[in-house]
């Protein structure tokens, strides 16, 4: 449930408590965002042109482009992860980078592992349900056998987009740039607390400097800053509405910016289009969290958002193309992939649970942890 159910805006003035950005909007956030992926998957003008679908809004432009633009969901990811990353770290209250390192190896381990278990029930599904040949993808011709099985272990560590080797699902090219994302947040964080707002102005210019304008951690590093400079500042908490005259303002600015995001993404400028996509968290911690039953319901998504983005793809452009498009109304499309595509992720979340996966994650989680807090705690000690 969310924390505060009170209405932001009721009387002349709200007399409230600073809430902060808690895990609750983490998840109401993802929920949101998870919905806009599918929608930028399922309706690119490529692949939906050929179903002849129906797109409701009467100039199909317009509706492609909104599909596309959707596509800013990756900057609203990569946002969160900046956001929470910059969360532990000012918890620890530590200034050793070791600590640091060890944050980032917890968060590292726990996603190879929510992807490790998807990449087997993938390939087992693609080798004995569809009865698709696993060599045909991974080994070209000429290779051998023990290429092939490098090839897979690539492909279930999320490296894949980095290595250009096969990838199962196209989509999984964004767990290349979760990891470095990850990798490198403990610099990021040390260079914000150098440079605070400095970092902010570099890091918007950086995407301009850089020659090839599609390298996804430049586009996105702005982004990225931004949710460690509302993490580390306290920017939520202090960006709170209390009277009714400041909702209803900042509502209509947050989706002028959305709506300014829009026009530059269909237009020309990306980097500033995937900027303002951190409007999205404070949309939902502001306004969408005190919505009640929808809260509750993006909540859910945002539980499951990591197994759909790991497996929408795989029921609407690999195995089941046609059951999806045959709804042809745009909003049953998308309902029925997301639907499904919950399905898919309950189930599995049942399956990790029954065969013990959960409990073997948490114990190696457990133990990397151990070691490496011993190894701080040593190092502590030679300081001293």
């Amino acid at each position: 449930m969310i924390v505060n159910h009170r209405r932001p805006f009721e009387g002349k003035a709200v007399s409230i408590m600073k809430e902060s950005f808690t895990k609750d909007h983490t998840l109401i956030t993802k929920g949101i965002l998870v919905i806009m992926l599918l929608a930028h998957h399922v309706f690119y003008k490529d692949d939906a042109l050929p179903h002849n679908i129906d797109t409701i809004i009467r100039d199909t432009k317009v509706f492609y482009d909104i599909a596309s633009y959707c596509k800013i969901c990756i900057a609203g990811f990569a946002f969160l992860t900046a956001y929470g990353m910059t969360q532990k770290f000012k918890k620890m209250n530590s200034n050793d980078p070791k600590s640091y390192f060890t944050v980032t190896v917890k968060r590292l381990l726990k996603l190879e592992l929510s992807i490790a278990i998807i990449y087997i029930f993938a390939v087992l599904y693609k080798r004995f349900v569809v009865v698709q040949s696993l060599q045909e993808l991974y080994r070209e011709e000429g290779e051998s056998v023990a290429a092939m099985l490098l090839n897979m272990v690539i492909d279930m560590l999320g490296l894949a987009d980095y290595s250009q080797t096969p990838l199962i699902n196209v989509t999984w090219w964004y767990l290349s740039y979760a990891i470095l994302l990850i990798t490198a947040m403990p610099f990021i964080y040390m260079a914000y607390r150098k440079f605070r707002y400095l970092l902010i102005l570099a890091g918007c210019l950086l995407p301009y400097a850089v020659l090839n304008s599609e390298v996804s951690f430049a586009l996105l590093l702005p982004v990225v800053i931004l949710g460690t400079a509302f993490s580390y500042e306290d920017w939520f908490a202090k960006l709170q509405c209390r009277h009714k005259w400041q909702g209803v303002v900042r509502l209509m600015i947050s989706m002028l910016l959305l709506y300014t995001a829009y026009l530059c993404y269909i237009t020309t400028n990306r980097v500033f289009s995937f900027t303002l996509a951190a409007v999205i968290p404070y949309v939902a911690f502001q306004f969408v969290s005190r919505i009640p039953g929808i809260n509750i319901c993006l909540k859910y998504l945002g539980k499951h958002a990591t197994n759909i983005f790991l497996v929408h793809t795989f029921i609407y452009r690999y195995y089941y193309t046609d059951f999806i498009y045959s709804f042809h109304y745009a909003p049953y499309i998308l309902l029925v992939l997301l639907g499904t595509s919950l399905c898919v992720s309950i189930v599995i979340e049942l399956l990790k649970k029954i065969t013990g996966y959960n409990w073997l994650s948490a114990r190696i989680v457990e133990v990397v942890d151990k070691h490496l807090s011993g190894i701080d705690e040593e190092s502590g000690v030679k300081a001293l």
